[in-house]
């Protein structure tokens, strides 16, 4: 109202891609073409072997059938807002539960001990979705005390229905994390307002860990009240030995990248 706008073609081109991937993912839910991957989450407390069962956390991807491996940062964006994100994100947590069920009867001891996956926004604002996590958790006979969600800082900070569904599913039996902090609204102080029991430090300050000291800061300071509150942690991205080196050095509990 009260003003013009100039068509550009690549506001079609985003249209017509964003269609796209919306039928494509509708026909890759159905047709089964989402899987889970992996990533190990290993042990790093100061002056004890690195423990490489520690852990996993499951990563959705989309095998294409033209475009081969889509990654979920071409797709997660369209599923939430054509509102797939929530099958997707069941599909996810189911299929991550069963293997990792299949992994401890075949691994034993070798098995990982945690399972890590992430939720959405829209799973968290879902009416009924601590129930769902339920019937999922007892469908593939998931023990409860092994599942580890995952909820971004900026959400679980900002909105009280988001706590609430946090404390329900922790009712549960299992745990929650604060994915991504640093990069979000809540800080160090507000920490303890949140119903999580590990905290994962994000990438863009382990990346800087070998090579910045404001960042060893940082992480340092994110450790201890952290540990003062009962909590773990978790270091993001590592790709470096160096890397792994001084976040292990800092008190980090785990790492993974």
């Amino acid at each position: 109202g009260g003003r013009f706008a100039v068509f550009e073609p690549e506001m079609q081109i985003r249209a017509a891609r964003r269609g796209d991937i919306e039928a494509g993912l509708r026909c890759a839910i159905a047709e089964s073409q989402l899987y889970v991957v992996y990533q190990p989450v290993v042990g790093l407390r100061k002056g004890a072997v690195i423990d490489c069962t520690a852990g996993v956390e499951a990563l959705v991807r989309w095998r294409h059938p033209t475009r081969g491996v889509v990654m979920p940062s071409e797709f997660t964006t369209v599923a939430e807002e054509c509102g797939l994100i929530g099958a997707v994100g069941d599909f996810v947590l189911a299929a991550a539960c069963r293997q990792f069920v299949c992994w401890q009867t075949e691994l034993g001891p070798r098995a990982p001990r945690t399972l890590a996956v992430n939720l959405s926004r829209a799973q968290l604002t879902e009416s009924g979705f601590a129930a769902t996590v339920a019937g999922i958790l007892r469908s593939t006979r998931m023990p409860p005390g092994s599942l580890q969600l995952e909820v971004t800082e900026s959400l679980a900070a900002q909105h009280e229905e988001v706590r609430e569904q946090l404390r329900q599913l922790k009712s549960l039996g299992l745990t929650l994390a604060l994915d991504d902090f640093g990069t979000g609204y809540s800080s160090l102080s507000s920490l303890h307002l949140l119903p999580v029991d590990t905290v994962k430090i994000d990438r863009s300050f382990v990346s800087q860990s070998n090579s910045s000291a404001h960042h060893r800061v940082l992480i340092e300071a994110t450790v201890r009240v952290a540990n003062s509150l009962g909590m773990t942690t978790v270091a993001e991205g590592i790709e470096t030995q160096e890397q792994a080196a001084v976040v292990q050095e800092l008190g980090c509990d785990k790492g993974q990248g």
